[in-house]
């Protein structure tokens, strides 16, 4: 089995983009997350205990709205991450190893 390859200058600009889209992907999932958890766990089991006013609820349907905007950025964060040419076979032969 052969080493792998060095790496080209090409090579880590390819690598490069590649962990930027990562490292803007996962702030957009995580703000995701947390705003449907918020949405649709923490305001209506604090709204039924009495801790938030029955007011509060009005602030689940923006906070859909906001989340599904960050589920629709974020699909296209990850097909652009995806198709950010990061070729593995440039540098190693063997892609499941």
């Amino acid at each position: 089995m052969d080493d792998p390859k060095a790496l080209t200058s090409v090579d880590w600009n390819n690598i490069h983009m590649f962990l930027v889209w990562f490292w803007i992907y996962l702030p957009i999932v995580l703000t995701f997350g947390i705003t449907m958890l918020a949405a649709h766990a923490l305001i209506p089991s604090l709204v039924s205990t009495g801790h938030l006013p029955e007011s509060t609820q009005k602030l689940r349907v923006p906070m859909t709205a906001f989340a599904v905007l960050l589920f629709a950025a974020g699909a296209v964060i990850l097909v652009l991450g995806i198709n950010a040419e990061l070729d593995i076979t440039n540098i190693w032969d063997r892609v499941l190893i």
